[in-house]
């Protein structure tokens, strides 16, 4: 019961440095989402190839606001 107590006073105490931050990765972990499902349905191999180079560049900035969240 204790545990079960710590556990939750732990998740209530986490605190968000920057909302704005967070609001933006989230955006585009949404944005990466749905590129997928885009290139999932897609079969124009054109097509194919710019939903890629667009989900490697959202990769790309997940990674950097990733980072700038653990700072």
């Amino acid at each position: 019961m204790e545990e079960l107590e710590r556990e939750r006073a732990t998740k209530q105490a986490k605190v968000v440095r920057d909302p704005e931050k967070v609001r933006a990765l989230e955006s585009l972990k949404l944005a990466r989402k749905e590129l997928n499902a885009q290139f999932v349905a897609t079969v124009n191999e054109r097509r194919r190839a710019q939903l890629q180079q667009a989900m490697a560049e959202v990769d790309r900035r997940i990674a950097e606001a990733a980072a700038a969240l653990a700072d």
